[in-house]
């Protein structure tokens, strides 16, 4: 049974296609140029239905073998953009919203490109979505940990996350996340570089602005434990998710090395994926200050309370990287923490 399969699919992949004339019929056919004809009402539905089921067969098969219908495929919501097929509920509902910017632009470096597809920027996050191809496989992590950013043309101080998803041997997808430690214009030129491992450099200059559907919660939430003084101070409500913004300080050394996090749930006890963010630890005056912001999954239709509960994930082995305003990167071993469990109590925070 497995060699025919495999003689079968030999056959197809053998199969001459006449793909200039595919992408004529194609265009043809989308501009309207197909001749009309006179049918009943009840007959023109089910030849639509019909149309329609071996349409959508061809575009899963035809857009592998045929330009004009890979780039009409690329801009159906349906079949899958980069941000609505990651998995982030956030990005998923921003794109299934229309909210982001699609740039759809490509660099092409010794028989490898680069597509910058979309972008997403409000007071919540700021995202990056693209795609790498190449005529020969591409290794993993081959862009190191993603692109390198500037603003207006000036390095910032931020942190971030980066991902890739494997398409194929030669196609790999990845979003990198921007986490900023300074307040970014409302409008401004965003620059990318990425490096790959064999030297090759891709440079991207784009313009963005920021969504303006984001709505402000002022908590000014604050208590203490183990000798850590925290304060919650607001939290942004957006399509895009809930940012949290928060401050520690203590006393005591290495208490606040690990990463301050939160639990979010709503009242029926449903939990809120919580998501990386940027965090700045600085020793000030003998005692350490934690500064920074956690990023959670968007809430619910009619959600109206959120349950928070903060907790200290401390470090057990690993390291952490800080970038500086000039771009320089400094990568700091973190110490397993000793001390006891540190536990904070719940609070209620209740939307607009």
């Amino acid at each position: 049974m497995t060699d025919k399969i495999r003689s079968f699919k030999e056959e197809i992949d053998n199969i001459h296609v006449p793909v200039d004339k595919l992408d004529a019929i194609i265009l043809n056919t989308i501009r309207g140029s197909a001749p009309k004809r006179k049918n009943s009402f009840r007959n023109k539905m089910l030849y639509s239905v019909g149309v329609a089921v071996v349409m959508f067969g061809l575009l899963l098969s035809s857009a592998i073998i045929s330009p004009a219908m890979a780039t009409i495929v690329s801009h159906i919501p349906i079949i899958g953009t980069i941000f609505s097929t990651s998995g982030d509920r956030g990005l998923e509902q921003v794109s299934k919203q229309g909210l982001t910017d699609k740039v759809d632009m490509t660099k092409m470096v010794e028989g490898t490109s680069i597509t910058l597809h979309e972008v997403f920027y409000d007071e919540t996050r700021f995202t990056i979505g693209f795609s790498i191809e190449s005529e020969q496989p591409i290794e993993e992590f081959y862009l190191s940990s993603g692109p390198t950013f500037t603003v207006d043309g000036k390095s910032f101080s931020h942190a971030g996350d980066y991902k890739e998803t494997e398409i194929s041997l030669t196609h790999r997808t990845g979003i990198a996340s921007i986490d900023a430690f300074e307040k970014l214009p409302e409008a401004f030129t965003l620059g990318l570089t990425f490096k790959g491992k064999d030297g090759k450099l891709w440079d991207f200059s784009i313009p963005v602005s920021t969504q303006a559907n984001v709505q402000s919660v002022a908590i000014h939430h604050t208590q203490k434990a183990y000798g850590i003084d925290l304060t919650v101070t607001d939290l942004k409500v957006s399509p895009a998710g809930l940012l949290l913004t928060f401050s520690a300080e203590s006393e005591k050394t290495g208490y606040l090395s690990g990463m301050l996090d939160f639990k979010v749930s709503d009242v029926k006890g449903h939990e809120l994926v919580s998501h990386s963010g940027g965090s700045k630890l600085e020793n000030i005056a003998r005692k350490q200050h934690l500064t920074g912001t956690r990023l959670i999954d968007p809430i619910v239709d009619n959600v109206k309370e959120l349950i928070i509960t903060p907790y200290l994930v401390q470090s057990i082995k690993g390291s952490s990287v800080r970038i500086d305003a000039q771009g320089n990167e400094t990568l700091t071993e973190l110490k397993p923490f000793k001390g006891a469990n540190i536990e904070f109590e719940s609070f209620t925070v209740t939307l607009p």
